[in-house]
């Protein structure tokens, strides 16, 4: 196996799997400290309680989710298994996953009042609402994280895209037009021959249209759409992806 790994991708676990267990330790270390104790803290102590933590961890958490969006990714594809490997932007899907963590507190924190206070008393149904709510988004979070969604491999027979709800693998020959190489939305694929297109789950068989996931994925934007548009104008060039060799003629074709 050929691999030529960037700075970016040699951790030793995946991105943002540190700071994200340790917000759900410290969640669960608040929500288990007010169960025990709870009952014996007086109404201003348990305001504190409700309140501090949740600002606090949700302070951090957003300085966090900012800090991992305002990153600049990588112009780097990895080199492995006879593919270029664009991997997920796992330290986002984990910040995001903090954030809805953190928005989960200040719901499950009302929880610490006794019902019987007529002020909060009428509220319970909506705190347990926002709750379930928080709660579902955040278990939602993990599923993409664990699809690893954003993955996407550019191989000599053509590309296969991870998204949220399936995959698709799209062979070079199918495409009629590459992805534009900037755009607020994430660049689309024109299909020429949406029967070549191969799909898993959820993606849409037949579809005239593929998008790239960029917004999930650990590469630079510009870099991953020049390269698609290289190897679809180019084609002898696409027997070279996957290969060190192909790499370097691309990077240096790409001036990257």
């Amino acid at each position: 196996m050929t691999s030529l790994p960037s700075p970016a991708f040699a951790r030793p676990w995946r991105a943002g799997t540190v700071p994200l267990a340790v917000a759900v330790a410290l969640v669960l270390a608040w929500l288990t400290a007010a169960l025990i104790w709870g009952d014996g803290w007086s109404t201003s102590v348990r305001a504190e309680a409700l309140m501090l933590p949740p600002v606090l961890f949700t302070g951090s958490t957003l300085g966090y989710l900012t800090w991992s969006l305002a990153r600049s990714r990588p112009v780097a594809f990895e080199v492995r298994d006879g593919a270029f490997v664009v991997p997920p932007a796992d330290q986002l899907s984990a910040a995001f996953a903090t954030s809805v963590l953190a928005g989960a507190t200040a719901s499950a924190g009302m929880l610490m009042f006794d019902r019987s206070e007529d002020w909060l008393g009428e509220f319970v149904a909506t705190w347990y609402i926002c709750l379930a709510l928080t709660a579902a988004t955040f278990v939602l979070r993990l599923l993409i994280r664990a699809r690893r969604t954003g993955r996407m491999l550019l191989r000599p027979e053509g590309l296969l895209i991870t998204y949220a709800y399936g995959s698709r693998e799209i062979p070079w020959e199918a495409v009629s037009g590459g992805p534009p190489r900037t755009g607020l939305t994430d660049p689309r694929l024109r299909i020429g021959r949406p029967d070549l297109v191969r799909a898993t789950g959820l993606a849409r068989r037949g579809a005239v249209k593929a998008f790239l996931p960029t917004g999930d994925a650990w590469v630079r934007r510009e870099f991953l759409t020049d390269a698609i548009n290289y190897y679809l104008a180019v084609p002898a060039a696409q027997q070279s992806i996957g290969t060190a060799e192909g790499y370097v003629h691309l990077r240096r074709v790409l001036r990257a």
